[in-house]
């Protein structure tokens, strides 16, 4: 069983376009954009940073009024609390939509057209908002490892079968499964999802190896038969495998 970003693929995902929508310009996503991710130090949020500032964005921002909000698992989606109560997020498609909706916001048929479009190219799709408005979506790019497939190839060829479970939409996930050449994929599982599987696939007899990156992966590989941790992943997760 293995994750997807950073394991199967390269996992420096990084912001290729914004694709504004509801009547918005690229100058408008790009304000959103930029104050959404200014706080967020990943590699994600500094190439958000980065492609917003290329297209220029222009943002008079109080940074020591204004409020990180970190991302999580559960919330599924990041941003910064303005002063004046305003907010600003982005992340997972569904997330922002419940997000907007929960402050009588509206999402529109060209969200899910954009959504489409960048799932199709085996990207990851982030909304980005402001307080009750979608500004539109960020194509963040990932790419499959080199020589991946030959790597699933010789699996088979020894018996073992090849699972992706990855957090992502599913048809971003059925592009990179299809591409990187995985028996089978389960899209947006969440940490517990990944401990269930592995717990299901252990039911049923299996010896299951549990491949990660991410600190969330760190439960899955703590549970599975033999956890491998890639060395370019967190700390947690390195220490939660049996090897690196």
């Amino acid at each position: 069983i293995l994750d997807k970003t950073g394991t199967i693929t390269l996992g420096n995902r990084l912001a290729e376009e914004f694709i504004p929508i509801n009547g918005h310009s690229l100058e408008d996503i790009a304000n959103v954009a930029w104050i959404a991710s200014v706080f967020d130090d990943t590699p994600e949020g500094k190439s958000i940073v980065r492609l917003a500032e290329k297209l220029g964005a222009k943002v008079d921002l109080d940074r020591n009024q204004s409020q990180g909000v970190e991302f999580s698992a559960k919330t599924r989606m990041s941003g910064t609390n303005l002063p004046g109560g305003r907010e600003a997020r982005k992340g997972a498609v569904g997330a922002i939509k419940g997000f907007v909706r929960s402050r009588n916001g509206r999402e529109t048929p060209e969200l899910d057209a954009a959504y489409e479009r960048v799932s199709q190219l085996g990207g990851t799709p982030l909304a980005v908002c402001l307080d009750n408005e979608i500004y539109g979506v960020v194509y963040l790019k990932d790419i499959v490892k080199p020589g991946i497939r030959e790597r699933f190839d010789q699996l088979r060829r020894m018996g073992v079968r090849t699972i992706m479970l990855t957090g992502d939409n599913r048809i971003t996930a059925a592009v990179i499964a299809k591409e990187a050449g995985v028996d089978d994929f389960i899209a947006e599982a969440t940490p517990e999802d990944k401990i269930r599987v592995i717990q299901e696939e252990q039911a049923k007899g299996k010896l299951v190896a549990m491949t990660g990156d991410g600190t969330n992966d760190a439960p899955a590989l703590a549970q599975a038969n033999v956890g491998v941790a890639m060395n370019t992943g967190t700390q947690a997760a390195k220490e939660a495998a049996n090897r690196v």
